[in-house]
């Protein structure tokens, strides 16, 4: 009988266990972090999509360079204690004549809540004008255009960088 009556302890134990978890304790793997903002780099005459030779993205305040994404799209982090964020495109780059051009993206962050294991993400809105060009001279970036203004998830392009 104490075999049964330990048995019966445990199950209600283990019972209690599993019942006492709500969905949110756990942070599944699936659920989407902070998205990137994902750019193309557009031909300013065509609107074709066209990535010039020799080019390169680097945020400001690192040596890291940012690399491709699958296709033609580049995925660049934003900083989400800021406004701003600011990348230099390089064309030509470790060429003579390499030509940099520095663009500070602007936006605004609207914190998502996912659940209490994940807190918080953040997403955002690129403001009018979403792009300025930040050194004069002879620039290689004409502009930028609004693909997507909220940047909630990386499924689709939001900027685009005519050149």
């Amino acid at each position: 009988m104490s075999t049964l009556k330990t048995t019966l302890c445990i199950a209600l134990i283990a019972l209690g266990f599993f019942t006492a978890c709500e969905k949110d304790d756990i942070c599944l793997a699936d659920i989407a972090g902070t998205p990137d903002l994902v750019i193309l780099l557009l031909d300013k005459d065509t609107g074709t999509r066209r990535t010039p030779s020799g080019f390169s993205i680097r945020p400001i305040g690192t040596e890291k360079e940012l690399s491709q994404r699958s296709g033609d799209s580049l995925g660049l982090p934003l900083r989400i204690t800021e406004a701003v964020t600011q990348f230099e495109f390089i064309l030509n780059q470790g060429s003579e004549n390499e030509n940099i051009d520095t663009l500070q993206i602007n936006y605004r962050r609207q914190d998502q809540f996912i659940n209490s294991a994940c807190g918080y993400r953040a997403n955002f809105v690129l403001d009018q004008p979403p792009v300025f060009i930040l050194n004069s001279g002879n620039n290689w970036i004409k502009g930028a255009l609004i693909l997507k203004d909220t940047i909630s998830d990386e499924t689709a392009a939001h900027l685009g960088i005519l050149h």
